[in-house]
Order: C-alpha cells, then structure tokens, then sequence
C-alpha cells in the first residue's frame, strides 16, 4: 500500500505541492503551558478554511502540531525517562502487516544501536480513529512512539538521530517490504515532537488524545493545515516537519533537488565527519516540495549553521535599488549565493528548532501574514491572522 500512486500519464508524484494555513503562537520568556497547545489548537482550527477535506468531509489532507517535549506528561505516564536533552522521542508510522511492522521497529532499534543510541521503550500512541473519515482511516498507519536514551551532549545526540533517521528512512526504502511506503518517521529529536495526520484541522486535537492532556506542556506550537494542490494528501505529507511547516510552492524545486544531488560529492562537514555519508541523499525521493526544503534545512543546521543562518540561505531576502538593505547583510547574501541557490516560492514559512521559533517570506513576497505581540508575552503568527482579535491584549501587530 502506497502512501502516493507510482508517475503514470499526467501524474508524476515529484510535481507534489501544498498550499496551506500556517501558524504558530509562544510564549516569549519560553514559559511552557497548555494554553499554549490549546491556543495553537485554536489557531488550527480557525486556518481551517486553508486546509482541505475530500468529498466526505471528513477525511482532511493533513493537519499537524509541533510542540516542546512535554517529559513530566511522559513520566506521568509511567516512563522512567532521564533528564531532558539526555532522550529523544518521535512518532513513528509503521505498516499495518504485523510483520512489516515489527521489522522495521527492529530495523529502528538495531540502527541507533549502530549510532550509540540506546532503545528506553516504545509506546502505543493513544488515537480516536472513529473522528476520521473511511479514505483516511483506510490509509491509517500503525502508529508508536520511541523513547531513546544516550550520554553523549544534546547537541551531539541530536545530530546522531538526525544520521539514525536517514540510515533508517534508507534501508526500508530499499527493502523488499510491501508497506515500505507506509514506514515515516514523524520526528526524532531531543527537543520536539509532532503530532500530524490525515486529518482535518478539527480533527487533529480529537484525534490525538495527548493534546488534550492537561499535562501536555510547551512554549511553542507551530500548526499547519494541508491543501495538497491539485495532488494526493497523505499521512506522511502533513506537516509540520521536522523543522518547517510551509505555505505556498517551491516553484524551483526540481532545481534545487538537483543542486543538492550535485553537490553531494563535494560536501564536507566538521561536525557531521564520516557520518556524511550516512545521510545522503540529503533530499527524500519522491516527497512534496515542502519536504525537500525541510530535508536541505535540517541538513544545514545539523552540519552547524545556526538556524535562523540556514533559513537565510535557503530563502534570501528581495533586495535591489528600490529596496535597499544594509551592506552586510547585502554581502551576506551575495556570499551565500556563491554555493547556494535560493528556494523560490511564492512561499511562507515557519520554524522552529524548539529553542526558536520563526517565520519569513520569500523574496516574491506573496504570501503575507500577520504577527501580534501581546500584553502577557505571547507571540501569535498566522497566514490570513488564524486568531480571534478579540481575545488578545495587543501590545504591538505587524503586516509581514
């Protein structure tokens, strides 16, 4: 079962696009609550009008959350976890064969052991399917969460899952197994988790039944709402991703997916050393072009970019006479373009690392959103706003 048909005709899947509502809201002295998912939930629900559902409506293109690990949630919920930055967790889809299943949690397993990544438990993610409709319930993976544990320093144990998750997402894509196309890996990180789906922006708090776990807690929630444009939703292109979540069209992509091939052979990296290798292709075959930036993102900064340096890479700023900058970030472009050629949209996009959380346009400029600042330290981000006006306590709004 394949998340997306083979290229047949007309159709090929490289020419997925999204075009979606995009939002998030944090707290700026980084206080985690669950306000803050639930006014994250409230942002969802209110894109829901940049999102899509098929002819049932009920069965959504996709909707997502990105929040802050909520460990004491977890040990509350019986696991014996180390301090954070010490474990990572993700959610992981898996086939609905049993045994497809269960090799790839091997497959999981053995290969962060390879990395020095120790296996703590995994956990049966607690989900109400009765709120899907029958095309995303049939389509439904397997779904559990892994705890992993390992004593190197965070930054460097972050890196070592973002190497385990490429060597894992590689060798079931070249397995013989008939659900391979089912297996994702949600996220796998030290500091965030997703929680995405198939779902309608309603559904998606509904469905997941830790978002409504009063003990779920963070400082930041990034949201999407999927519009799969003129192609197929599936489980595993609903965003956010690991880092990124993304309105608009890359319309450069298929360029840029060949500049990052080309430029394999001649990649080098301090940090990274001989697990370079490991993670090529750098760029996932056959995903939306929202995952291909989120892919050369995550690769930037696990190489040692500094977030927000990665994001100005890959998505430069319009500047020209009429629009002038200051010099040194001028020449900080200028430089940058010498190796790396920008990702063109008309894009929006937001990120977070889950120390930061961002947002920026591209350089045509034609997907505007609006930020707010409000009186209790709040931050609120949203295309077409996403939030009730009324509610807030505004200390500052822009127009971006």
């Amino acid at each position: 079962m394949s998340s997306l048909p083979k290229a047949s005709g007309l159709y090929n899947p490289q020419n997925e696009r999204d075009n979606c509502g995009i939002g998030f809201v944090t707290n700026i002295k980084g206080k985690a609550s669950h306000s803050i998912v639930r006014e994250g939930l409230e942002v969802l629900i209110n894109l829901m009008h940049r999102g899509a559902e098929g002819a049932d409506q009920k069965t959504g293109d996709g909707a997502g959350i990105t929040i802050q690990i909520p460990r004491s949630f977890y040990i509350k919920e019986g696991f014996d976890l180390p301090p954070s930055g010490q474990f990572g967790t993700g959610l992981l889809f898996l086939p609905r064969n049993n045994e497809e299943a269960s090799f790839c949690e091997d497959a999981v397993v053995s290969i962060c052991k390879e990395e020095g990544i120790d296996l703590i438990d995994f956990r049966d993610v607690p989900v109400n399917d009765e709120v899907l409709g029958d095309i995303s319930r049939n389509a439904e993976p397997v779904m559990k969460q892994i705890f992993l544990s390992s004593q190197k320093p965070q930054q460097v144990f972050e890196r070592k899952l973002y190497v385990a998750r490429k060597r894992i997402e590689n060798y079931i894509r070249e397995s013989n197994l008939q659900e391979k196309d089912i297996f994702h890996i949600v996220s796998l990180s030290t500091r965030t988790i997703v929680y995405k789906g198939m779902v309608t922006s309603e559904q998606l708090g509904e469905y997941f039944y830790d978002l409504q776990n009063s003990n779920v807690q963070s400082a930041i929630a990034l949201v999407h709402s999927r519009y799969s444009t003129n192609t197929f939703p599936s489980w595993d292109l609903a965003q956010p991703f690991r880092i990124l979540c993304h309105n608009g069209e890359i319309n450069t992509v298929k360029g840029n997916q060949f500049w990052m091939k080309a430029r394999e052979a001649l990649l080098k990296s301090d940090l990274l050393g001989d697990d370079l290798q490991k993670i090529l292709p750098i760029i996932e075959p056959e995903k939306s072009d929202s995952a291909m930036i989120d892919n050369a993102m995550e690769f930037l900064v696990h190489a040692g970019k500094s977030l927000p340096h990665a994001v100005s890479m890959l998505i430069p700023e319009s500047w020209n006479e009429k629009n002038p900058i200051p010099a040194d970030v001028k020449a900080f472009y200028e430089y940058h373009s010498t190796f790396m050629e920008p990702w063109d949209g008309p894009a929006a996009l937001l990120f977070t690392d889950g120390r930061y959380v961002g947002g920026l346009l591209d350089r045509n400029g034609l997907r505007p959103s609006r930020y707010y600042i409000t009186k209790d330290d709040h931050i609120v981000m949203a295309l077409k706003l996403g939030f009730k006006i009324s509610r807030l306590k505004i200390l500052k709004k822009k127009d971006v």
